[in-house]
């Protein structure tokens, strides 16, 4: 018997009573400790902003932890038209799922994986694959994906081949949630079509809601919508769509300039001026 063992009948029972309570508090903490690791790293519910490459403190922990919290896929290629050249997007998506969406995609016949996932780059290669190089040198969110021919004119319902691309891209975390996605600057880019000449067309911050092409295919128009937000909200949580403002801008292609559409713009507040109703 070990010479640190207590000789005393009465201080036996307070050695295994001490023992007995140190387990009992190992069992309550241990798994509090890894409750609150999976409520670190994971949602309990999933939700639109929970979509984008996680980064800062929390990928930097989870890599100190050597947890993955992502991992990725990319889509089947598919071929540019007019050209000898593939794309695939690279798409990244949270490692675990709540059961509700996993649910749902079993559910689904046919779904998209962006819808639970992001698209955080795009490999471009040819058909002999000699050439193969990736949009983004470092990972970043992309939405608004068009690659030549699937960009459509102004309202209209014919695809128009066009010989570049058009993205909107997330490079950073702006508003510090730890996720780059649609929640953060997410400006215009075009590029050839194969994936080289990244360039950017539209200001950092300028939040655009739409685009359409001229039909000379010569300039790309955005349209900006504001809220008035001191107008009252109306039955669905929403304000009125016609209590917004629009503004249109456009960027030319021929000489690389990103403007406001002055002339549209000033005739409507001369309209605005004498409105009285």
């Amino acid at each position: 018997m070990s010479d640190s063992y207590p000789k005393s009948k009465v201080m036996r029972i307070v050695w295994g009573f001490n023992g007995i309570a140190l387990s009992i508090v190992l069992i309550m903490i241990i798994p509090q400790g890894f409750y609150e690791l999976k409520r670190t790293f994971f949602n309990d519910s999933y939700n639109e902003n929970d979509r984008g490459l996680i980064v800062g403190k929390k990928a930097e922990r989870a890599g100190e932890l050597n947890i993955d919290l992502q991992h990725l896929m990319y889509e089947r290629p598919t071929k540019i038209d007019s050209t000898d050249f593939y794309y695939s997007s690279v798409v990244v998506q949270d490692k675990e799922l709540p059961q509700e969406v996993i649910d749902d995609i079993n559910s689904a016949a046919d779904i998209s994986i962006f819808i639970v996932g992001a698209r955080i780059n795009i490999i471009f290669f040819n058909e002999d694959r000699t050439e193969v190089r990736r949009l983004l040198p470092a990972n970043g969110y992309i939405s608004d994906v068009s690659i030549g021919s699937e960009i459509s004119s102004y309202y209209g319902s014919n695809n128009t081949f066009n010989d570049f691309n058009l993205y909107s891209i997330a490079l950073s975390d702006d508003n510090g949630d730890g996720r780059i996605n649609e929640n953060d600057n997410m400006p215009y880019y075009i590029s050839n079509l194969d994936g080289t000449d990244l360039r950017q067309i539209t200001p950092d911050s300028l939040k655009l809601d739409s685009y359409w092409i001229s039909d000379n295919e010569n300039e790309i128009y955005f349209d900006r919508l504001i809220e008035d937000t001191s107008k009252p909200l109306i039955g669905n949580g929403r304000r009125n769509y016609f209590e917004k403002t629009r503004i249109v801008y456009y960027y030319n292609l021929k000489t690389n300039e990103f403007k406001l559409f002055d002339e549209l713009q000033s005739e409507f507040d001369s309209i605005q001026e004498s409105f009285k109703n």
